[in-house]
């Protein structure tokens, strides 16, 4: 007999919808610059379902193809995703763009700079949210963000990241498709996937997460294989229409009076 995969979340969604709520969720995908194949592939698998995507974009690799690209599918939106994903971390210490390494001032006049490339560029479609390298941050920038113009972040979920400040709405990753430990990314598993997704709307229902956060499903459309596309493309059909989910874009998550509320720049 075959186990559906989706069944843990499908149930978990069934008790959303048994209760009389909506369990939110969200996309997105990281390290945008230009366009290609596989970003082509993405922006039809979000148009098939109907359902949007928050393209983490680094502004340094951003331009006009990518420009041109996102203005032309609806269904994509711009986040920021640091400035040049660059390491600026001596070794031993993990990789950092928006770390401690540097003085704040530099890391804010990049982020500050980032900002204007991708505003320039793709005016209303860019949604002035933060997304880290690596998905480290220090926290001593939050604070400074809401005053050069951002309205939000989203790193990696890992239970014990910094509070939020005022002006800042936090929606992270719980559900990354890729693995990326012993060699290059690959899919790491329906079970898991199914899982950390499932695992996250639990404790949102059940009053110990953020019930107003969104849970978040990551993908790097440059390094997904083909479990990991189709892993998404089943995720899609499983949940889209179900009752108890919907599926926020960025600009649900982060409207355009909040983004509004932190146009100082």
């Amino acid at each position: 007999m075959t186990t559906d995969p989706f069944a843990p979340l499908l149930e978990e969604l069934d008790a959303w919808s048994l209760a009389g709520t909506v369990a939110a969720l969200w996309w997105r995908d990281d390290d945008a610059g230009a366009p290609g194949p596989a970003l082509a592939r993405l922006t039809r698998l979000g148009a098939d379902h109907g359902v949007a995507c928050g393209l983490a974009v680094i502004p340094a690799r951003a331009g006009t193809p990518l420009r041109d690209h996102v203005l032309a599918a609806p269904g994509l939106y711009a986040l920021q995703h640091g400035y040049a994903h660059v390491n600026h971390a001596p070794p031993g210490n993990g990789a950092w763009e928006l770390g401690p390494h540097r003085p704040m001032e530099t890391v804010l006049a990049d982020l500050r700079a980032g900002l204007a490339v991708l505003r320039g560029l793709l005016g209303p479609r860019f949604v002035p949210a933060v997304v880290p390298p690596w998905n480290r941050i220090d926290p001593e920038l939050l604070p400074h963000l809401p005053g050069l113009g951002f309205c939000g972040l989203s790193a990696s979920h890992r239970g014990d990241g910094p509070p939020m400040v005022p002006g800042l709405r936090r929606a992270d990753a719980h559900c990354d498709l890729l693995t990326w430990k012993n060699g290059p990314a690959r899919f790491a598993g329906r079970e898991k996937c199914v899982t950390n997704a499932t695992e996250h709307l639990k404790k949102k229902r059940s009053g110990h997460a953020d019930p107003d956060e969104p849970t978040g499903v990551l993908t790097h459309h440059l390094e997904m294989d083909e479990d990991a596309w189709n892993f998404m493309d089943d995720l899609l059909s499983a949940t889209r229409s179900h009752p108890g989910a919907i599926w926020m874009s960025p600009a649900d998550i982060w409207p355009p009076a909040a983004q509004s509320r932190g146009m100082t720049t």
